[in-house]
């Protein structure tokens, strides 16, 4: 009667398996093998397992053990293409020859004769002891090449969400931003910076919300994502001792707003929640209810032919408390007061030169800005040398650590201002550039309204209403306060000059010159060119 045989074939990866030495290729050697043997192959197991560390954790190992196990009549022998095939770790080794033992399995292969004496036991030691040698001399040569590209500022590793490798000519292999996930994690991540997102959980369902990945996100996951300097074009490894490092890929967001969601992950920074973020529901917050001058909320609501907006008032005691009007109608309505109360396109020139006048004071702040962070770059440096010195001088371990710790924070510190210092300075031409665009916006903001994104939208409402708007469902808007701005330049307008009386001043104070303006007026204005500006470049 044929023995029984049963196979067992691995490789180190699942790229392996589908090459020349695969499984495939393993399976069909200990068949042969069988055959010329006259035995019988019951099945074969297979593992795509690296060939360090416990046996015990390849599936395909430990089913073999419990076949084998769950017919203990059998008399079976396990046939392997090669030594390093069962295990490349001397331990490991030894004591899967004791389970085979133990079982009264044998085992034997195309390659090697596995006799039971002294000095075929010594062979087989010095085989597996050669092969534990190889493969941790191969680990040490793949870390060692590895993290040298961690260290000249290239990812290593497979690449993270929102990234894929692309082979350059000069880079080798380097990260680009996807197309459609980059975008997602870049609004994820400016999102809990700012306060978009106050928590976690806020994270976690707007990217829930946007199919991201096509996979359930859970909280930790968010915390990993949020943690990940790389979004900011930076490269570290500290499992390998490899310091942050400046990356050659494109960064998603800034070092100084990835500083900023680590303040806020540590609950240092606290940053005020903005409830009011939703493109759906822009008017939420700002929008009154005439009955209680409490503010609408937003909500949807499910009907036949699919989900439909709505607004209310949720202020109890409010004779109009969770009594819903179409959002559709609101924005409608809106729209034509928006148009009402446009501002007169020939008070553009008028912005402008107010804008300018102040923009020739803001350069000199700029300057001493600059100068500021400047200084505290060189002391910076000197800290560091100093602490660097100490290390040198020291030889008690929680010290250097101390001094080390120092050192990385104060480094950290130094290219958040090194960022700051390259974003500061804002040249005439740009700033001129910023001004057109507000410039265009005063012209026709609603056309911006119609077609910008959420914090367009919220630039309208800033600079067109001096407050909140009372909205009855029957009667529709009440009376719209223009915004001190528009009143100003309204005015100038109609009596084609300078000398004019300004809102919020006391009456019968003129203003002869730009500088004369109320200092609410020109730092309000200016500030918003310059924050136009700022999310231009």
């Amino acid at each position: 009667m044929a023995k029984k045989a049963l196979i067992y074939c691995r490789v180190s990866s699942v790229r392996q398996a589908t090459e020349g030495h695969g499984l495939d290729a393993q399976e069909h050697r200990c068949r042969e093998f069988a055959r010329a043997k006259d035995y019988e192959v019951v099945t074969a197991f297979k593992d795509s397992f690296s060939g360090g560390g416990d046996y015990r954790n390849r599936p395909g190992m430990t089913s073999l053990l419990e076949y084998i196990d769950k017919y203990p009549h059998i008399e079976f022998v396990v046939l392997f293409d090669d030594l390093k095939r069962l295990a490349r770790d001397t331990i490991f080794y030894l004591e899967l020859l004791q389970e085979f033992k133990i079982r009264g399995v044998a085992l034997e292969s195309p390659n090697i004769v596995l006799g039971n004496s002294a000095e075929d036991e010594f062979v087989q030691t010095v085989l597996m002891g050669a092969a534990q040698l190889e493969r941790k001399q191969n680990k040490r040569q793949v870390v060692q090449k590895m993290k040298a590209r961690l260290e000249k500022g290239y990812w290593a590793f497979y690449p993270p969400p929102g990234y894929r490798q692309v082979k350059d000519p000069v880079h080798g292999r380097i990260l680009i931003p996807t197309d459609v996930e980059a975008p997602i994690i870049k609004e994820a991540l400016e999102g809990f910076a700012s306060g978009r997102f106050p928590h976690l959980t806020d994270v976690m369902n707007f990217l829930r919300e946007v199919g991201f990945r096509g996979r359930p996100i859970y909280v930790e996951g968010v915390r990993r994502l949020l943690k990940r300097i790389i979004y900011a074009g930076y490269i570290e490894y500290p499992a390998w001792d490899v310091a942050t490092t400046k990356g050659h890929h494109e960064a998603l967001i800034s070092l100084e707003t990835y500083q900023i969601i680590q303040d806020r992950l540590a609950g240092r920074y606290k940053a005020r929640a903005r409830k009011t973020d939703n493109l759906y529901f822009v008017l939420r917050g700002f929008l009154l209810c005439a009955s209680c001058s409490h503010a609408y909320t937003g909500s949807w609501s499910k009907g036949r032919n699919g989900k439909f907006r709505y607004y209310r008032c949720n202020k109890p005691g409010c004779e109009r408390l969770n009594k819903s009007i179409r959002a559709d109608k609101i924005d409608k309505e809106f729209e034509v007061l928006l148009k009402s109360v446009l501002p007169k396109q020939e008070m553009a020139q008028f912005a402008k030169a107010v804008v300018l006048d102040i923009w020739a004071s803001k350069v000199k702040d700029f300057k001493n800005d600059q100068a500021m962070l400047e200084r505290r770059l060189a002391a910076i440096k000197q800290d560091i040398d100093a602490l660097s010195r100490r290390i040198a001088k020291t030889v008690e371990e929680s010290l250097i650590r101390n001094y080390e710790q120092q050192i990385l924070s104060l480094t950290n510190e130094s290219r958040v201002l090194q960022e700051q210092l390259k974003n500061l300075g804002l040249s005439a031409v740009s700033f001129e550039t910023a001004l057109e665009v507000v410039m265009a916006f005063l012209n026709n903001p609603l056309a911006i309204w119609e077609n910008g994104d959420l914090n367009a939208k919220r630039l309208v409402l800033r600079l067109i209403f001096a407050d909140k708007l009372a909205y009855h469902h029957e009667l529709g808007f009440g009376t719209a306060q223009k915004s001190l701005l528009i009143g100003l330049f309204e005015q100038v307008h109609a009596k084609k000059s300078q000398d004019v009386e300004m809102p919020g001043v006391e009456p019968g104070c003129k203003a002869n010159s730009l500088r004369d303006l109320p200092n609410v007026v020109r730092s309000k204005f200016s500030s918003i060119c310059i924050k136009s500006e700022q999310k231009r470049r």
